[in-house]
This record gives C-alpha cells, sequence and structure tokens, in this order.
C-alpha cells in the first residue's frame, strides 16, 4: 500500500493498492472502556500526563477492496504508539498499568475516513519508528482477532532528525534499528507503509494515509 491523496483514492474505480499485514505486536490492549472513542490520543483518558513530542494528524482512509476501492463507513480503526521515549502505556511491564495515553479509536464516517492527533513515536530496542493499527469491519469483526492489523512507519531521515535535535527525544539519540533493518517493515513489502509527511518538526507533521481492507498478508 503506498500513502496517496484521500481526495482521490477514496472515491476512485480504479484498481485498490494492497495493504499488507503487520503483526498486532504485544501491546495492544482492550479498548472497549468509555473514553478510547477519540481522536486526541496525547492523555490519559481523564486529561492527566500528557504526552511531549513533535504533534501528528494523522488521517486514514479505509476502503473496500472487493467493491470497486468504496469508502468503507462504520470501520473501528484502533491506534497504538509508544511516547516519544520507547514506553507504551497500558504495560505493568513498562510501570504503565494505570495509564492510556497514544491509544484509542474512532469509527470512520461517510467517506471512510478518521483522524488521530498524536505525536511522532519514539523508538525502543530491537523495533525502528512505527504506529500500530487495528481495523474492526465486517473482513473481522471480533473484538480479540488480529486479521486486519498493520503497521505504519516513518522516512528514515526524518525520525533521524527529530531524535537527534528535538527534547525529550534527543535524550536517546537516534534508533539503532533503521527501517532497513526492521524484521516488521520487510514483511510489509518494504516501504509500503511509509506515512509521507508535512510540516516539520517545529510545527508539527500531517500525514494522511490509505487502507485497503481485507488486508493482504504479507
Amino acid at each position: 500500500m503506498t500513502s496517496r491523496s484521500a481526495s482521490s483514492s477514496a472515491t476512485s474505480n480504479a484498481a485498490c493498492a494492497a495493504t499488507y499485514e503487520g503483526e498486532e505486536g504485544p501491546n495492544f490492549v482492550n479498548d472497549s472502556g468509555a473514553g478510547y472513542l477519540r481522536s486526541n490520543l496525547l492523555t490519559n483518558l481523564d486529561g492527566s500526563s500528557s504526552q511531549p513530542g513533535v504533534p501528528l494528524a494523522l488521517t486514514l482512509v479505509v476502503q473496500d477492496s472487493k467493491n470497486n476501492c468504496a469508502p468503507l463507513a462504520g470501520v473501528q480503526v484502533d491506534i497504538w504508539s509508544c511516547n516519544a521515549t520507547g514506553v507504551y502505556s497500558g504495560e505493568a511491564s513498562e510501570r504503565t498499568a494505570s495509564d492510556n495515553w497514544l491509544r484509542g479509536y474512532q469509527l470512520t464516517d461517510a467517506s471512510g475516513r478518521v483522524t488521530f492527533n498524536t505525536i511522532v513515536p519514539g523508538w525502543y530496542s530491537g523495533r525502528t519508528t512505527h504506529i500500530h493499527l487495528r481495523l474492526r469491519s465486517t473482513y473481522d469483526s471480533s473484538a480479540s482477532g488480529g486479521t486486519n492489523t498493520t503497521q505504519l512507519f516513518f522516512d528514515q531521515s526524518i525520525v533521524n532528525g527529530i531524535y537527534t535535535s528535538v527534547a525529550p527525544y534527543a535524550s536517546r539519540g537516534a534508533s539503532p534499528t533503521t527501517n532497513a533493518g526492521d524484521r516488521v517493515f520487510a514483511q510489509e513489502q518494504h516501504s509500503t507503509g511509509v506515512l509521507s509527511l508535512t510540516g516539520s518538526a517545529a510545527s508539527g507533521f500531517a500525514a494522511t494515509y490509505t487502507i485497503d481492507l481485507p488486508i493482504t498478508a504479507a
């Protein structure tokens, strides 16, 4: 799958590009509780523990590859990522079991769109920079199934610049694992999940990404 303009692709009858499966990973948590249905992911559900970092407005457009790339409404899009220092909320091993920042979901509108306000994630050992997605639709309506899961990635030069010059990322430096050395990046057909960013580290970034369901096995 390529990052492409949602304004044209959401209504086009052209052949859809494949969205490749990316593993769910160990850090998904049950987000069925009140408050997880939200666009702003920067804080806990109660508004506490606002996470610092470079702002990212991420718009996702979901299409039906079995129906002429028609927009899919009512798809539950779950999103989660680590914070600027590589830590996930909701994890006892991270001492964040009571936190839920940088987690949430939305339902796609009639044009198949959702937008989340989050941050550019940091990195943790063994992985390149990424964001997790799970999409629950008629192609996978289960609460626990991982059929339609994928991961989104970032241009290496952009995150390297952020990690070496922007607080609080710069306290850790560049990630030792790049896109080229990341196993999930390789599984997802090499760079098909790289976000095309507009903006800057100073003002924040925006990206629009199109997802074609059902997701194709890597």
